[in-house]
């Protein structure tokens, strides 16, 4: 039955796929635009969303930032940073666009959907890490333990047993107990 309820369990694995598909993606979309860079500086100052000169540096450096981040996630690296950097860029890419939120054809779910999924699997990870299986885990099991100092510890005299308890023995208070019927 494990196999149909499982509340506990290692969440690396599911971590992973999620850091493996979100940036798969952010790596392809990035490194689509770089191949093509001067029609997406072009599509960029098209938007009339920004200045000509902010639009061709947002144009130019967005793509690398979709690879680099995207490739920073697959391994796990950073993730808290590259995480917050994802979502970041998801939420642009939600606000700027037109359309987004209209699908293209019947019975298909609007291009919004996509990346409130991106959105949902970026905030996973920026809020529970990267799973054991990345970069991080292993740079983060090279950390030493704080090490405890031993304290002494002081009982008040008001806790402490009265003197006529102190030596007796578990045997002593079992023979003082009132039998009752059926014991032997």
């Amino acid at each position: 039955m494990s196999i149909f309820f499982k509340a506990r369990g290692s969440s690396s694995f599911g971590l992973l796929l999620i850091r493996l598909v979100i940036g798969f993606t952010f790596l392809i979309a990035g490194t689509i635009k770089v191949l093509n860079l001067e029609a997406f500086v072009s599509h960029v100052k098209a938007l009339d969303m920004f200045s000509p000169n902010a639009a061709f540096i947002l144009g130019f450096i967005l793509p690398f930032m979709e690879v680099l981040f995207g490739a920073l996630y697959i391994i796990g690296f950073f993730t808290p940073l590259t995480s917050l950097a994802l979502t970041v860029m998801t939420i642009s890419f939600l606000t700027v666009g037109e359309g987004h939120f209209n699908a293209a054809e019947p019975f298909t779910l609007p291009v919004a959907v996509y990346y409130f999924i991106i959105l949902s699997c970026t905030l996973t990870t920026l809020f529970s890490g990267a799973g054991i299986i990345s970069f991080d885990a292993l740079f983060d099991k090279k950390k030493k333990p704080k090490e405890v100092q031993p304290q002494e510890t002081v009982v008040p005299d008001s806790v402490k047993p009265p003197e006529s308890i102190k030596d007796v023995s578990f045997t002593e208070l079992e023979q003082d107990k009132p039998r009752t019927e059926g014991q032997p």
